[in-house]
């Protein structure tokens, strides 16, 4: 054999052993992420979601019956509002507080009240809410959709989100409000 052929070679099997080991390792690492993810845990007043009001940009909440849209241009401004409703009704339109008439602190900061088996979060809230997807003009990645469920009584509320089930600290009358459209959340 060549001395080329010879250093060629050895860098080839230098290569080659490279490749298996990373493969190797990201297999391990995966089962390892994989693992962590389902054991993880939440208590009593973890914060599951918190984003900075004033950099909520667009938030989409549907029902049924609604499809609720807020959106601005730039942070800390009104929101302009467009409701769309699954009944066929004309679409309304209007302006709302930056705040989003009281609403956005406790939209854009979930904070749980106990964690729930994922297996029971529609067993335990049978009545669905909506969905709600919350983009900020800091995420380069949108946030995950999340998902609420009520109990039969409407007395509590839990969310859906990641992976995680979780009762929420927050009122039934905050979906109502934002339910309730240009209604509840017009500027005067």
């Amino acid at each position: 054999m060549t001395p080329a052929i010879k250093r060629y070679g050895l860098f080839g099997l230098i290569f080659l052993c490279g490749l298996l080991s990373g493969v190797t390792l990201s297999q391990f690492g995966k089962d390892a992420l994989d693992t962590a993810a389902t054991e993880r845990e939440i208590t009593a007043d973890t914060e599951i979601l918190s984003i900075l009001s004033e950099e909520v940009m667009l938030l989409t909440y549907r029902t049924e019956a609604l499809t609720l849209t807020a959106q601005r241009a730039k942070p800390a401004e009104p929101f302009a509002l467009q409701i769309t409703f699954a009944d066929g009704r004309k679409p309304r339109q209007c302006l709302t507080s930056a705040d989003l008439g009281g609403l956005l602190a406790m939209l854009s900061t979930l904070t749980a009240k106990r964690q729930i088996q994922a297996s029971q979060f529609e067993a335990e809230f049978p009545r669905m809410l909506g969905t709600l997807e919350i983009r900020d003009r800091i995420a380069s990645a949108p946030l995950p959709v999340m998902v609420f469920r009520t109990t039969a009584d409407r007395k509590a509320i839990a969310t859906s989100n990641d992976g995680y089930a979780a009762e929420l600290g927050m009122s039934i009358d905050t979906f109502a409000k934002l339910e309730g459209g240009c209604e509840t959340l017009a500027l005067p």
